[in-house]
């Protein structure tokens, strides 16, 4: 035959229609199904074409072999086999690769200097071969690799990596390996090497080798801290199923022992979600000096060697049609500086509060000395919602080498029934609306007053609108009853309180709101958007809104002395009010065209021109005038009449998302300065990096109406950038400036490479230095 290159179709042609009857002219695919090896003879299976291209054919044996030489490139769909050498067994159905081999199937990749395969069984094997599997992005070479039946390889001589530099950064290589594609590859005889040099040896590694979830181990940490000690961390991450998973971290630390963290998540379907974290640690060290100030100056102790945080979520959803939800929540320390002290270890405070924030969209509290766990029984109707709860608050001041935990005078709500009837219409046709809330609750505590509480809440209002603006009226009730139990041993209360035996409260309150808008709008001269492909993304404003929003709002709820009522939350001191609230606001909206790629009815992805409206500048003034405060006559002498409220302003800026500031400023007129100011400023430029700074002043006070009794001026600034080269930058910064020792500093520097990434972090406050190195591999750990 010629030796110039050609196609031939239809089953090879002239060898292939020599051998086979002619409903079987083809070669068997490689890509068969395991289960169902392509049998040639067979007349009911159905055989797939496949097309070969080579310099020259030529047919051997009484045309039972089939040799092609130069360029052999044999291709059926997305699969292709290439060769500078090819021979086909036509009686064995299996085929011979020699000289840069290159077997693409899927999206994996084998290369080799020769290899040979059973076409019917896709079993085979290859000489100084590799084998890239794109999912995971992992390479895996070896002297000789023998493929097996289904997707398992075993390597001799092995090199595993997700490198692509020809002498990869890190790598594992192994006297023998068995790989079995979308699993795992099990190494023995392994040893770890940067470089192509050992630095650790191993006499059985497993390494996942697959894109889902996998078993292994995480990204070590290491580090320095000045409480703590040296420090090291491993975690071990089980991906005991799709829906559950466990993940055991020990963290040892030379001055503090062993920190044992067992962590949880399970998500069996759309509508249910649990996580839960257990961490242990039996301490070396105590806290044993009350006037240490590390953690405040709080005068307290800690006595107890063994510490612990047990903490967790459950959601589910029984019914999406029913609305019945359960929730669930579990947060219980040792003791008061558990938390504290470890809040950035691999179980700590910042990573726990981001990883149930992702599965729960809520958070646990902070480091507070009080800790809330409950269960929550909702179902949610149109017009109405009922919800049995019952929460348990845990006072960690309490034992360890402190109070009693028997003078624990934290109210529990064991259990609280709510009921709520959604605002609506009474009638169609009439607008007068109405809400209301029930509740009856037992309140529990070790020491002190404790019983049951029943409030009823009706509400009515009534809106009027007309085309000048709106009224908004309403009306409400609170009734209140108590069933007080009063232990003996505290039936007196405390000896300069009143004895809490009233039994009952009735509070109305009535609010009034009137508010209009004046606006106009201004058409920019612009040329319109395009929706062609090159202009995707582009944003051009059309339009500016400009409107002023003045509102007046009269606030009024009735005096009644509740100093003998039972005292279990600040909802059983409903303060009286007689408020008048006045303020304007002025608001700039822009109205923007932007040009984006959507489907379209066909499914295929077009350009069209979509319209967005943001607000550019909202600025807003506000003051008040108390009558109550005006006629006051309780404690004149030591406090004056101050009926004139604070004078706020605040105003929000933002432009093209890229930059946005926000201030809110207190301006008292008896102290003739700013009493309170916060202001925020952020930078955003996707290509760049991203920037903010805050600042948040308060000056100390005395007023009848309230008091602070500290400054307050504290500064908060945080950026990171894009990464430049190889290098990324993250740095945040607290600092109290009436107390200098309050500061927090937080540092990162990342190297990025394609096959590992290098962390560098110090983390810098009043209790503690700490500085950390975490190494992640590629296609090890999270």
């Amino acid at each position: 035959m010629s030796a110039c290159r050609y196609i031939l179709h239809a089953a090879l042609l002239f060898a292939l229609t020599a051998a086979f009857p002619a409903a079987s002219r083809a070669l068997p695919a490689p890509g068969a199904p395991p289960e169902r090896p392509l049998l040639m003879e067979t007349e009911d299976e159905v055989l797939v074409r496949w097309d070969l291209k080579a310099d020259a054919i030529n047919t051997l044996n009484d045309e039972e072999i089939l040799e092609a030489k130069g360029n052999v490139f044999l291709k059926r769909g997305n699969e292709y086999l290439k060769a500078d050498f090819a021979r086909y067994y036509l009686s064995t159905k299996w085929v011979y690769l020699k000289g840069n081999v290159v077997v693409r199937s899927g999206k994996d990749e084998l290369t080799a200097d020769e290899a040979e395969f059973d076409l019917r069984s896709r079993t085979g094997w290859l000489r100084q071969g590799r084998i890239f599997m794109s999912g995971p992005h992992v390479y895996i070479a070896g002297e000789r690799i023998e493929k097996h039946w289904g997707d398992v390889y075993t390597f001799k001589q092995a090199k595993v990596t997700t490198c692509d530099d020809e002498v990869p950064a890190w790598s594992f290589t192994a006297d023998d390996a068995v790989v079995e594609i979308d699993g795992y590859a099990r190494l023995t005889g392994s040893s770890f090497q940067v470089k192509d040099t050992p630095v650790a040896y191993a006499p059985y590694f497993l390494m996942p080798v697959k894109t889902s979830r996998q078993t292994g181990f995480l990204m070590p940490e290491y580090g320095i801290s000045s409480t703590k000690g040296s420090y090291v961390n491993v975690p071990f991450f089980w991906a005991v199923n799709e829906s559950n998973d466990i993940t055991l971290n020990e963290q040892f630390m030379d001055k503090r022992g062993f920190l044992h963290g067992l962590e949880y998540r399970t998500r069996p379907n759309t509508t249910t979600s649990g996580w839960f974290r257990a961490d242990f640690l039996n301490d070396r060290l105590l806290k044993n000096d009350r006037d240490k100030g590390e953690f405040g100056g709080d005068g307290l102790v800690r006595n107890n060697e063994n510490r612990y945080w047990l903490r967790g979520m459950f959601d589910t959803r029984f019914d999406n049609s029913s609305g019945l939800r359960l929730k669930a929540d579990i947060d219980y320390a040792s003791d008061r500086y558990f938390i504290t002290e470890f809040k950035n270890t691999y179980g700590g405070l910042e990573r726990t509060r981001g990883a149930v924030f992702d599965f729960f969209s809520r958070e646990f509290r902070e480091q507070d000395e009080k800790r809330l766990s409950g269960v929550l029984l909702t179902l949610d109707r149109e017009r109405g919602s009922l919800a049995l709860s019952s929460f348990y608050r845990q006072d960690t001041t309490l034992g360890n080498g402190n109070r009693s935990a028997s003078l624990d005078e934290t109210v529990q709500q064991l259990p609280q029934f709510d009921a709520f009837l959604h605002k609506g219409r009474i009638l169609p046709d009439l607008p007068l609306e109405i809400e209301g809330a029930a509740q009856a609750a037992y309140m529990y505590r070790r020491s002190g007053t404790r019983g049951a509480r029943y409030e009823v809440i009706p509400r009515m209002t009534l809106p009027v609108n007309t085309r000048y603006g709106s009224l908004i009226m309403s009306a409400g009730l609170y009734q209140t009853y108590y069933a007080t139990e009063l232990p003996a041993r505290t039936a007196g209360n405390r000896p300069d309180t009143p004895k809490q035996d009233k039994e009952s409260r009735t509070i109305p309150e009535f609010n009034a709101a009137l508010f209009t808008e004046l606006a106009r709008v201004y058409t920019l001269d612009t040329v319109p958007l395009e929706a062609v492909k090159e202009k995707v993304g582009d944003t051009q404003w059309t339009a500016l809104r400009h409107s002023v929003q003045p509102r007046v709002e009269f606030r009024q709820r009735s005096r009644e002395n509740q100093n003998r009522n039972p005292r279990y939350g600040n909802e059983d001191r409903l303060l009286p009010e007689s408020e008048l609230v006045y303020s304007v606001s002025n608001v700039i909206t822009a109205k923007s065209d932007k040009v984006v790629m959507e489907k379209d009815e066909n499914g295929e992805m077009r350009p069209v021109t979509r319209t967005e409206y943001k607000d550019l500048l909202r600025l807003r003034l506000e003051h008040s005038y108390d009558f109550r405060e005006a006629e006051r006559r309780e404690e004149r002498k030591i406090y004056g009449r101050r009926p004139l409220g604070d004078i706020l302003g605040e105003l929000e800026f933002n432009i093209y998302g890229n930059l946005s500031f926000n201030t809110r400023n207190y301006y008292s007129l008896y102290e003739n300065e700013l009493v309170r100011h916060q202001s925020g400023l952020s930078l955003d430029f996707p290509e760049y990096g991203k920037a903010s700074v805050g600042y948040d002043a308060r000056r100390a006070i005395d007023e009848y109406k309230r008091s602070e009794d500290r400054n307050l001026n504290y500064l908060r600034f945080a950026f990171e950038t894009v990464a430049v080269g190889p290098m990324s930058f993250a740095a945040e910064h607290y600092q109290d400036f009436r107390d200098r020792e309050n500061a927090e500093t937080n540092l990162d520097l990342i190297f990025n490479h394609q096959c590992f990434q290098i962390i560098g972090r110090v983390r810098s406050d009043p209790r503690e230095e700490n500085y950390m190195l975490m190494i992640k591999l590629t296609g090890l750990g999270d």
